[in-house]
């Protein structure tokens, strides 16, 4: 009896550091992503070769964060066992415990498919996101499809889709891009007075660009954005024809 009583209050410990390993693999998944976007807006200095190997590293880390995360959320299914435990000795209690966890960590990474969660890893939001990205690049600025994130269009235009007006590196106009959350893309990137004037100004609750529900507090800014519009803008200045008057 006082193994099981020790069991049900170390479960609760056991949900409560999965929660938290949880949620810093989300920061790590966030920040992954977020390079991988930096990668392929550095691709024109990087080159497609180069640019896709890192995707490839990129990839190779994401799994694992997915694999850790549904170990994470195993740890917390088996909580359920642990409450219910029947009193038992020590052994049995742990046997019980080590077969219910591999189980649930077994079905997590498989995701119900049976090849080996490789199904499941390629249904996961940011594993979507990521070969986004890699088609970006693989598919190039030629394919004439409207729905591909081409980087050209963003490059030359650089338009808030709220305001339609150009974006600036800084100020009200700055970019924000909710690209790194689930279910968004690469597309989902607006001036910080379009998208706030969109989920505060109107309470709207989803993504002008992809319809996935938003608040405003998840954005981020888009450093990488506002890199391209300041290099945007020196190549325009460079440009410009010499004003110097010519005897």
């Amino acid at each position: 009896m006082a193994a099981t009583v020790h069991a049900q209050n170390a479960s609760h410990k056991i949900v409560q550091e999965a929660g938290t390993f949880k949620s810093n693999t989300k920061v790590c998944i966030d920040r992954l992503i977020e390079k991988a976007n930096d990668l392929v807006d550095s691709r024109a200095d990087l080159g497609d070769e180069r640019t896709l190997a890192m995707l490839d590293k990129c990839e190779a880390v994401l799994r694992d964060l997915i694999s850790s995360e549904a170990a994470a959320n195993a740890l917390g299914s088996v909580n359920d066992y642990l409450s219910s435990a029947a009193p038992s000795a020590p052994d049995e209690l742990e046997a019980g415990f080590k077969e219910h966890l591999e189980s649930a960590a077994s079905r997590q990474r498989a995701g119900g498919s049976g090849d080996g969660g490789d199904a499941a890893f390629r249904a996961h939001p940011d594993a979507r996101q990521l070969a986004s990205l890699r088609e970006r690049i693989a598919g190039g600025s030629g394919s004439g499809d409207d729905d591909d994130p081409v980087m050209t269009q963003q490059t030359l235009n650089f338009t808030c889709p709220i305001l339609q007006t150009r974006m600036s590196d800084k100020g009200e106009l700055r970019p924000m891009s909710a690209a790194h959350l689930p279910g968004h893309t690469p597309r989902c990137v607006f001036s910080h007075k379009g998208i706030h004037s969109w989920l505060v100004g109107s309470r709207r609750s989803q993504c002008p660009v992809c319809k996935t529900p938003t608040t405003f507090s998840t954005l981020k800014e888009c450093k990488s954005t506002a890199r391209q519009i300041r290099s945007s803008a020196h190549a325009a200045d460079d440009d410009m024809p010499d004003a110097t008057p010519v005897d």
